[in-house]
Protein backbone atom coordinates (compact mmCIF):
# COMPACT_ATOMS: atom_id res chain seq x y z
CA UNK A 1 0.00 0.00 0.00
CA UNK A 2 1.23 3.35 -0.73
CA UNK A 3 0.29 6.46 1.05
CA UNK A 4 0.92 10.63 -0.16
CA UNK A 5 2.56 11.07 3.52
CA UNK A 6 4.39 14.36 3.36
CA UNK A 7 8.19 13.83 4.60
CA UNK A 8 8.74 13.30 8.16
CA UNK A 9 4.99 12.74 9.40
CA UNK A 10 3.70 9.76 10.43
CA UNK A 11 1.23 7.47 9.25
CA UNK A 12 -2.01 8.25 10.71
CA UNK A 13 -2.06 4.37 12.15
CA UNK A 14 1.25 4.77 13.86
CA UNK A 15 -0.70 8.09 15.11
CA UNK A 16 -3.46 6.03 16.81
CA UNK A 17 -0.51 3.49 18.07
CA UNK A 18 0.98 6.53 19.82
CA UNK A 19 -2.12 7.19 21.35
CA UNK A 20 -2.88 4.34 22.43
CA UNK A 21 0.13 3.69 24.18
CA UNK A 22 0.35 6.95 25.78
CA UNK A 23 -3.58 6.04 27.25
CA UNK A 24 -2.05 3.01 28.53
CA UNK A 25 0.27 4.89 30.79
CA UNK A 26 -1.92 5.38 33.68
CA UNK A 27 0.08 6.98 36.46
CA UNK A 28 0.84 9.47 33.63
CA UNK A 29 4.79 9.62 33.97
CA UNK A 30 5.32 9.45 30.61
CA UNK A 31 7.12 6.28 31.12
CA UNK A 32 5.25 3.11 29.66
CA UNK A 33 6.34 -0.17 32.27
CA UNK A 34 6.23 -3.46 31.23
CA UNK A 35 2.42 -3.92 32.45
CA UNK A 36 1.33 -0.66 30.74
CA UNK A 37 2.67 -2.01 27.69
CA UNK A 38 1.08 -5.41 27.96
CA UNK A 39 -2.21 -3.06 28.87
CA UNK A 40 -1.73 -1.85 25.20
CA UNK A 41 -1.39 -4.95 23.36
CA UNK A 42 -3.90 -6.46 24.89
CA UNK A 43 -6.16 -3.69 23.53
CA UNK A 44 -4.51 -4.08 20.06
CA UNK A 45 -6.26 -7.58 20.21
CA UNK A 46 -2.62 -9.70 20.62
CA UNK A 47 -3.16 -13.56 21.42
CA UNK A 48 -0.13 -13.21 23.83
CA UNK A 49 0.28 -9.62 25.10
CA UNK A 50 2.92 -10.41 27.92
CA UNK A 51 4.95 -12.12 25.71
CA UNK A 52 4.47 -8.60 22.75
CA UNK A 53 5.35 -6.83 25.97
CA UNK A 54 8.28 -8.32 26.60
CA UNK A 55 9.82 -8.43 23.13
CA UNK A 56 8.89 -4.92 22.18
CA UNK A 57 10.72 -3.79 25.87
CA UNK A 58 13.99 -6.01 24.10
CA UNK A 59 13.39 -4.22 20.90
CA UNK A 60 12.41 -0.67 22.31
CA UNK A 61 13.96 -0.34 24.93
CA UNK A 62 17.47 1.51 23.80
CA UNK A 63 19.02 2.38 27.48
CA UNK A 64 17.65 -1.32 29.12
CA UNK A 65 15.91 0.16 32.07
CA UNK A 66 13.56 -1.95 31.82
CA UNK A 67 10.80 0.75 30.99
CA UNK A 68 10.06 3.32 27.97
CA UNK A 69 10.63 7.02 27.67
CA UNK A 70 9.23 9.52 25.30
CA UNK A 71 12.28 9.14 23.68
CA UNK A 72 11.98 5.21 23.07
CA UNK A 73 8.58 5.83 22.24
CA UNK A 74 9.31 5.71 18.29
CA UNK A 75 10.93 2.70 18.49
CA UNK A 76 7.93 1.19 20.40
CA UNK A 77 5.30 1.92 18.22
CA UNK A 78 7.71 1.36 15.08
CA UNK A 79 7.88 -2.61 16.89
CA UNK A 80 4.44 -2.22 17.08
CA UNK A 81 3.60 -1.46 13.51
CA UNK A 82 5.90 -4.15 12.18
CA UNK A 83 4.16 -6.56 14.23
CA UNK A 84 0.83 -5.59 12.50
CA UNK A 85 -1.16 -3.64 15.06
CA UNK A 86 -1.79 -1.12 13.19
CA UNK A 87 -5.43 -1.07 12.74
CA UNK A 88 -6.90 0.03 15.91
Amino acid sequence: MVYNVPKGSELPNKKQLRKVFLDCDVDDNSVLTKEEIKNAFDRFGSLFPGFRAWRALKRADKNKDGCISLDELDNLIDYAYKRGYFNV
